[in-house]
């Protein structure tokens, strides 16, 4: 991870625009470069972006507009220049021989604010098992990069780090270690899972700062930290559904997706992003209010699937209906996107009609029966009011009626226990 002194480092977004795109693809990726850019604390000079049939095999943009924006870098003391692209390391190497500045690419910039929000000793080594995989096929020319370091951009753990002795062998033996900590921290997750069988898990997902956390804030009545800014969410917190329903409810957050997620932050992060696949419900959240809900939503489509998600039952809810100002918006996307749900975590009436929502999903699939338990068996009531929903409880002098609402699988489970009697 990058460590930066006080002082606010000046930045310059760049990007190649192929000439067959939507201009208006173009500057929402550069919109959300410079939101990642603004929460790393950098302060954003400028942005172009130079339109071609194809980014050159070497310098990425054309030879004339790098030396236009080389005397831009000098004359204003810019310090980095940020790609909102993948670059091979030839290409970074080249770039930054020819601006003569530090260039990150969208992939190394999106590992640096996860490494900065990481938090728990778990997300720390899933980010640095990213940063090192993103690290090894470029230490070649890391060394005369890190020299080039002046003014204040040093390095620290993670990407970027000072230790020009520093080679392969050592980065893999750390990357054994880390992925082996990572499997035991995946064991220790199936054995969480295995003790939530018996409760209704439901995942909340969708692009960063769609305002996941605070949307399970409303819907749990538990106050988590948030945020206004991307990846403020890192590590998977789970939540009781408040209300009268049994088996319960868990509410698990999870980190933000974005387009072009580094496939090794996906990799690594998939202990954190087990709640969701083991989920019986997702709730993909989408910020009504963004000028890219379509693109947003099918990133979060191909994430769920790259982590064979794709197919659990989910539930879309755009969030943050109370910054629309045009009605008629919210009206297309209802249209649009049939049996989603519009809500604001500001609303309370509304989260109350989404929690609403989420019980009546799993309540449709319960059966009501009324069993008989015998009182040489009175110590299994506590399972039927952890396994299903009482209803109604009747002592006779033969037993104990008890009539409940559960899942066809709970009935069967509280049926074997009877049976074992």
């Amino acid at each position: 991870m990058i460590e930066y002194s006080r002082e606010v480092k000046k930045a310059y977004i760049l990007s190649v625009r192929p000439k067959n795109e939507d201009l208006e693809i173009t500057l929402n990726s550069l919109s959300e470069m410079r939101s990642m850019a603004t929460t790393m604390g950098f302060d954003v000079i400028g942005e172009e972006y130079q339109s071609r049939n194809s980014p050159d095999p070497k310098s990425y943009m054309g030879t004339g507009k790098l030396q236009e924006i080389k005397q831009l870098i000098e004359d204003e003391g810019i310090k980095l220049v940020l790609f909102d692209h993948d670059l091979s390391p030839n290409q970074a190497r080249h770039l930054e021989e020819c601006l003569d500045s530090m260039v990150w690419d969208r992939t190394q910039l999106i590992l640096e604010i996860f490494a900065n929000h990481a938090r728990t000793p778990e997300s720390k080594d899933q980010v640095e098992l990213a940063q090192l995989k993103y690290m090894l096929p470029r230490l070649v020319g890391m060394w005369a990069h890190l020299d080039r370091e002046k003014g204040g951009i040093g390095a620290s753990k993670g990407t970027g780090e000072k230790q020009v002795n520093i080679d392969r062998n050592l980065v893999r033996k750390r990357i054994s270690r880390l992925e082996q900590s990572l499997k035991r921290v995946a064991m220790e997750r199936q054995t969480q899972a295995k003790r939530r069988e018996d409760c209704f898990q439901v995942g909340i997902v969708g692009y960063t700062n769609a305002g996941k956390t605070s949307l399970m804030n409303g819907l749990t009545d538990v106050s988590l930290l948030t945020q206004d800014q991307l990846f403020a969410t890192l590590d998977s917190t789970t939540r009781v559904l408040p209300g009268p329903i049994n088996p319960q409810i868990l509410l698990s957050d999870t980190v933000g997706f974005i387009r072009n997620l580094p496939h090794n932050l996906v990799a690594s992060f998939r202990s954190t992003l087990s709640v969701v696949k083991n989920a019986d419900l997702l709730l993909h959240v989408v910020d009504a209010s963004s000028n890219s809900v379509d693109q947003h939503i099918e990133t979060t489509r191909n994430v769920l699937k790259e982590i064979g998600a794709d197919n659990i039952p989910c539930l879309l809810v755009f969030n943050k209906v109370d910054r629309v100002t045009d009605r008629m918006d919210l009206l297309v996307l209802s249209r649009g996107y049939g049996d989603s749900i519009l809500t604001s975590s500001l609303d309370e009436t509304s989260v109350n009609l989404l929690r609403d929502h989420v019980k009546q999903h799993f309540s449709k699939t319960f059966i009501r029966q009324e069993t008989k338990l015998t009182y040489d068996r009175a110590n299994l009531l506590d399972k039927f009011y952890k396994l299903s929903t009482v209803e109604e409880l009747k002592y006779e002098e033969d037993g104990i009626y008890i009539v409940h609402s559960t899942t066809p699988t709970n009935s069967k489970i509280l049926n074997a226990s009877i049976e074992k009697g």
